[in-house]
């Protein structure tokens, strides 16, 4: 039955945040754990703490390189760690401690539900956590309990012998106390333990009556259950109070007579929640507990006991000063009736009015001397200090003028120096002018120079253009006689392949690049066996192989003839799949997010383009003039070679951009991401023409190429799980899917008098499809 009725008040009493005002957020680079609604602070550490009944709770330190002593605190109820953060940054620099406050379990992050029995093991925790972890001792330890927090806060400072002080804020005698005006404790109130909306007055006044040795009490005008922290006055006497204990020995055995609890700190504008061990701390008439003693029995001490309250129109009763114990009481009304039986004593007959008189103005001068000679002693110091000898004096004045004198000597000498500093300035002065003014006439000398060269700048400009002008007209007629030569105005219709010719092992350890020699059925490979392989379509046999590559897959360049005088082959240590060939211009890009344009007639780089994204593909366009860029931010961008300029930027896809592919006609530009997507743009506006995509299509890696028919009907692209994927460019329609390789596909190619589709694999095998 007391499982089921704590269950219920549990219920009625706590009332954690919903939903919780913070996450706890690791920061994946430096593993820093912090509040996700707040930036890491180097003196604050989040922690995750199990309890000895199986939950785990949340907690925040935070440290003060001036501190001296720690404080432990317990929050109120309807709140979590990331409404208190603010509280307890600030709380730790004005009162210069170091803190640790926890949420409850079920409160915040918390796991588990907030129970009595769970706030006892989660105070316990949070306390073995200062001493193990930061190394805190029990005598520099500061309890401070908030509301529902001083019930735990309570019950753990009566287990702990050495305990430095606790500090109260908002306590309440008990959980039942809050909503009916009892005064006994009875069995099932799971809190036993001024004037607000939330708890009565009284129970933060019967608290402060209950401390033996009381502090200063301090009732806020105004204040409220949730604002004690917005009056200055709530953090003056905090500080008060832990100066006071500072100051204090820390051993204060003649407390510890039931509990050893040296001081106590009561903030409240109510009091705030007790559990049972209320009843322990402080035992008031009427709250007897089993096997336990009570108040009569063994008084309790403590020390440094204060109130903060709000502000109530109190009570004559409230304000009446305490009555005296009975004792104190009878020996002052002894006292009183003496004094009134001296004054009503019948005066002698024998004396007349005029003695009587006489004796009272005897009376009146033995007072008056008295008096003269109380004020004759109070002013001795003074009358001695004037009869001293006049000698006296004058020593101390001579004395007093030697020392004038000695300072206005020292005075003199410091004079002197500080003329002689400012001679000395006033001449670096002048050598500065002198210098400055040498500068301005370097500057204006520089000023002509400069002029004179922008105006031979110009003249060499001017050269420079006419000479790009012919050039340009060169290069476009060389770019039609190219496009002519490799056969892209005219081009046999291709064919969907739907089988495997050949599949040949072409290379050890991989093969990355693939290229059809020009107008032929060779097909050049290039692998990771540092060697290029050169292989017939039609009978799947090696012709040749050739030597002389570092290391690393080979990147194969488009530009080849018959001889294959023009065979160009990089290793890709640092260059990987990212190079354009066009005329005698070769285009790189490397992981120093740098492209250059060389000059292989020359030998040497004619420009460097430096960008803020690494490429990932490089492709010339038809005229030569202009080249496409495809990058690891997912954009595709057009540069112009002679300036090194983007002239056209879109964004292609949302992942890094894997190859780019223009088309035979010059018109089409084809690229793949790692979104597993295959865009075609329209390289005259750069406008989407279609989108590929499929459910099994996955781009295998950074580099992974994929290419346009000869005929641009047909967009094809290797997946990670060794299929080859083909579309339709005209409708998007997926016209064949082709099954031939056991790793993943990393490049396609067409080639060939009749447009013969090769791919090749992760594991250095390609596939001849008809």
């Amino acid at each position: 039955m007391g499982g089921v009725t704590s269950s219920v008040a549990a219920k009625l009493a706590f009332f954690p945040p919903s939903p919780p005002s913070y996450e706890v957020v690791t920061e994946p680079e430096s593993g820093v754990v912090r509040l996700s609604r707040y930036h890491h602070r180097e003196n604050v550490e989040v922690l995750r703490l199990p309890t000895r009944r199986g939950t785990e709770i949340v907690a925040l330190y935070v440290r003060n390189p001036m501190a001296a002593f720690t404080v432990l605190y317990s929050h109120g109820n309807a709140a979590d760690l990331g409404q208190m953060y603010e509280l307890f940054l600030e709380l730790s620099i004005h009162l210069r401690v170091n803190l640790l406050g926890y949420d409850y379990s079920g409160y915040g992050q918390s796991s588990g539900k907030p129970t009595e029995q769970n706030t006892y093991a989660d105070i316990e925790t949070a306390y073995k956590c200062l001493i193990e972890n930061y190394g805190a001792k029990e005598e520099e330890i500061i309890l401070y309990g908030q509301s529902v927090g001083s019930g735990p806060t309570v019950d753990l400072a009566a287990r702990l012998p050495h305990l430095r002080a606790i500090m109260l804020h908002s306590p309440i005698l008990s959980g039942l106390r809050v909503m009916y005006p009892v005064k006994r404790t009875y069995w099932f109130d799971i809190y036993k333990g001024t004037s607000d909306e939330v708890v009565d007055f009284s129970h933060g006044k019967k608290l402060w009556e209950l401390c033996n040795e009381k502090y200063e009490p301090l009732w806020l005008k105004g204040g409220k259950h949730c604002d004690l922290e917005l009056f200055p006055e709530y953090l003056t006497h905090a500080k008060k109070f832990i100066s006071t204990v500072e100051k204090s020995p820390s051993q204060r055995s003649t407390w510890r007579k039931v509990q050893n609890i040296p001081g106590l700190l009561v903030f409240s504008h109510h009091s705030g929640f007790g559990f049972s061990s209320m009843n322990r701390f402080w035992n008031g008439p009427n709250q007897r507990r089993p096997h336990q003693p009570t108040s009569a029995d063994k008084p309790v001490r403590v020390a440094f006991g204060f109130l903060f309250l709000p502000s109530k129109t109190r009570s004559h009763q409230e304000t009446a000063l305490p009555p005296l114990p009975p004792h104190q009481s009878s020996i002052r009304a002894k006292n009183w009736k003496r004094n009134i039986d001296r004054f009503d004593a019948p005066r002698p007959l024998d004396l007349s009015s005029e003695e009587i008189g006489t004796a009272a103005i005897k009376r009146a001068i033995r007072a008056l001397r008295k008096r003269h000679l109380l004020e004759e002693g109070a002013h001795a110091p003074a009358i001695n200090a004037l009869s001293r000898p006049l000698v006296a004096q004058g020593l101390e004045w001579k004395e007093k003028a030697e020392n004038l004198e000695l300072e206005l000597q020292q005075c003199y000498k410091a004079h002197t120096r500080l003329s002689e500093q400012l001679v000395v300035e006033i001449a670096e002065c002048r050598k500065s002018k002198a210098l400055v003014q040498e500068k301005e006439e370097s500057i204006n000398n520089l000023q002509n120079d400069i002029s004179l060269a922008r105006l031979m700048q110009c003249e060499d400009m001017m050269q420079q253009l006419k000479v790009s002008s012919i050039e340009q007209l060169r290069q476009q007629v060389d770019g039609i006689v190219r496009q002519r030569e490799a056969g892209y105005v005219d081009h046999a219709e291709s064919t969907v392949p739907s089988s495997c010719k050949h599949t040949i092992h072409a290379h050890e350890g991989g093969c990355g690049s693939i290229l059809f020699q020009h107008n032929s059925d060779k097909l050049i490979s290039g692998g990771q066996d540092r060697t290029v392989k050169i292989w017939d379509t039609k009978s799947g046999t090696l012709s040749s192989t050739l030597h002389g590559c570092l290391g690393g897959y080979l990147i194969l360049l488009s530009r080849m003839t018959t001889d294959l005088s023009l065979l160009l082959a990089v290793q890709t240590t640092y260059m990987y799949g990212r190079l354009a060939l066009v005329g005698r211009n070769l285009l790189s890009a490397a992981y120093d997010h740098t492209m250059k344009v060389w000059d292989l007639v020359k030998g040497y780089c004619t420009n460097t383009i430096i960008f803020q994204s690494n490429c990932n593909s490089l492709s010339y366009t038809m005229d030569g003039l202009t080249f496409c860029s495809g990058h690891v931010d997912g954009n595709l961008r057009i540069w112009d070679s002679r300036m090194g300029k983007v002239v056209g930027e879109v964004a292609a896809h949302s992942q890094a951009v894997t190859s780019i592919y223009v088309s035979q006609s010059g018109n089409l530009l084809l690229t793949s991401g790692r979104d597993n997507l295959h865009n075609l743009f329209d390289l005259r506006t750069l406008e989407i023409c279609g989108t590929f995509r499929a459910n099994g299509n996955r781009v295998a890696s950074n580099w992974s190429r994929s290419c346009i028919s000869p005929d641009e009907k047909c967009v094809t692209a290797g997946s990670s799980d060794g299929s080859i994927y083909i579309w339709s460019r005209l409708n998007n329609n997926m016209l064949s899917i082709l099954e031939g390789h056991s790793s993943p596909v990393l490049s396609c190619a067409y080639g060939g008098p009749g447009n013969t589709l090769a791919s090749a694999d992760k594991n250095g095998n390609l596939c001849i499809w008809c």
